[in-house]
């Protein structure tokens, strides 16, 4: 088919795109998105709004066919052609091949800022685009051929660089887009089903703040639509997000009490350690009828349960390496199942390199199979990671990893 750059067609083009997604969601079976994870159907729709912009590999240009045509010379004044009459000689053609990256859909837009220059017509086909140039046997002249082939890629060329910056507009702001759509989606299916994805958990502040309660908010690219469990959706705790940053500042809030009495720690055991940060957060937080509201379980862990259930979860281990970094994320897995559930992963360290500790925490977190999304990782800092489990699709895991610097008694 031959593409002509079209004047006018970029945004209608580019809305197209975004409409279609937008149906699609709003397609989408109700129990599904609220079954389905959130960070896993925006990362799928935001795949199929993006624009793959053009790159144009000039450098690899090739004849890829030469046939004999007719040439009309009608219009040549150099020939000895009679007003009005017609005149045809023998000629060749040349259909020179440049291959490409991006979406071929561009080829057939028109950016909005354009030279008044124009563009040659191309046919696009398997990743090339196909430019032909002809030229009469009997006057074949190299040197004005080549220019004229050059000046047509050169006007692909800069076509392709003033769509470059339609596309990346675009693609800004596709994310927010599909964000958004799914948000208004969510909240009709809520609404429709009569669900209420937020649930009250009895804890208040200590401080006689209000009562906690959950509120419903909270590339290798993706092939297909993620899956969902079956059966009828049910709605689940959600800790709110301010209350889950409040835990971490009180936790984190411990290295200022580390630093400022290192002895009384160098020689503390992880369970001991554990036991500072849980009398911490207790004196912040206090418990109804059934006592305290953060508790021990098992040796390293600092949990709220609901409904028996684990709605927050700490794990706390030194650094011995990976691979124990590796079975600590594994016990949270283990853990934690509800279908929002946010926890800490705390490594205590004694080891003399701590960014080199966090970069391989990283690593290791980025590497699991469950890994959907980094929301965010600082090298000299926390670092937060959205996980979903295969055998529970559906059900994200927010885990934010803290390293504390712990003296050693030796």
């Amino acid at each position: 088919m031959m593409y002509p750059f079209r004047e006018g067609d970029t945004f209608a083009t580019f809305r197209n795109v975004v409409d279609s997604v937008s149906n699609e969601i709003k397609a989408l079976d109700n129990e599904y998105v609220l079954k389905a994870s959130e960070t896993e159907l925006e990362e799928y729709f935001t795949d199929k709004a993006i624009i793959k912009p053009l790159v144009l590999h000039s450098d690899q240009q090739y004849i890829k066919n030469q046939t004999g045509t007719q040439i009309d010379v009608s219009h040549d004044f150099h020939r000895a052609v009679f007003p009005g009459e017609r005149a045809v000689v023998r000629g060749t053609k040349i259909d020179i091949a440049i291959p490409f990256d991006g979406d071929p859909m561009l080829w057939r837009v028109r950016a909005s800022t354009w030279s008044s220059g124009g563009y040659p017509d191309i046919e696009v086909k398997g990743g090339e685009i196909i430019l032909s140039v002809s030229f009469p046997d009997d006057s074949a002249n190299p040197g004005q051929l080549k220019g004229e082939i050059n000046r047509n890629i050169k006007s692909l060329e800069d076509a392709v660089g003033y769509l470059k910056k339609d596309v990346q507009n675009h693609n800004n702001s596709v994310p927010n887009t599909v964000k958004q759509a799914l948000k208004r989606k969510r909240e009709l299916a809520q609404a429709t089903t009569g669900a209420v994805a937020a649930l009250g958990i009895p804890v208040k502040r200590a401080d006689a703040s209000p009562t906690f309660t959950i509120p419903a908010k909270r590339r290798t690219k993706p092939t297909k639509k993620p899956t969902v469990e079956t059966g009828s959706y049910q709605p689940e705790p959600v800790l709110d997000e301010k209350e889950y940053q409040h835990i971490l500042e009180i936790i984190k809030s411990m290295s200022l009490v580390i630093e400022r009495n290192p002895a009384s720690f160098a020689s503390l055991d992880e369970e001991s350690i554990r036991d500072h940060f849980l009398l911490q957060l207790n004196g912040h937080y206090e418990g109804g009828a059934t006592g305290e509201t953060f508790n021990a379980s098992g040796k390293t862990d600092i949990l709220i349960r609901e409904e028996n259930k684990n709605v927050f979860i700490a794990e706390c281990k030194f650094w011995r390496g990976q691979k124990v970094f590796n079975e600590a994320v594994g016990q949270l897995l283990g853990y934690l199942t509800w279908r929002d559930s946010k926890c800490a992963l705390m490594i205590f360290n004694r080891t003399k390199d701590s960014n080199a500790v966090r970069q391989k925490m990283h690593e290791a977190m980025e590497s699991l199979p469950e890994h959907r999304k980094t929301v965010f990782h600082h090298a000299d800092g926390d670092s937060r990671y959205i996980l979903v489990k295969e055998s529970e699709p559906g059900k994200e895991i927010i885990v934010t990893t803290q390293l504390y610097d712990i003296p050693s008694d030796k």
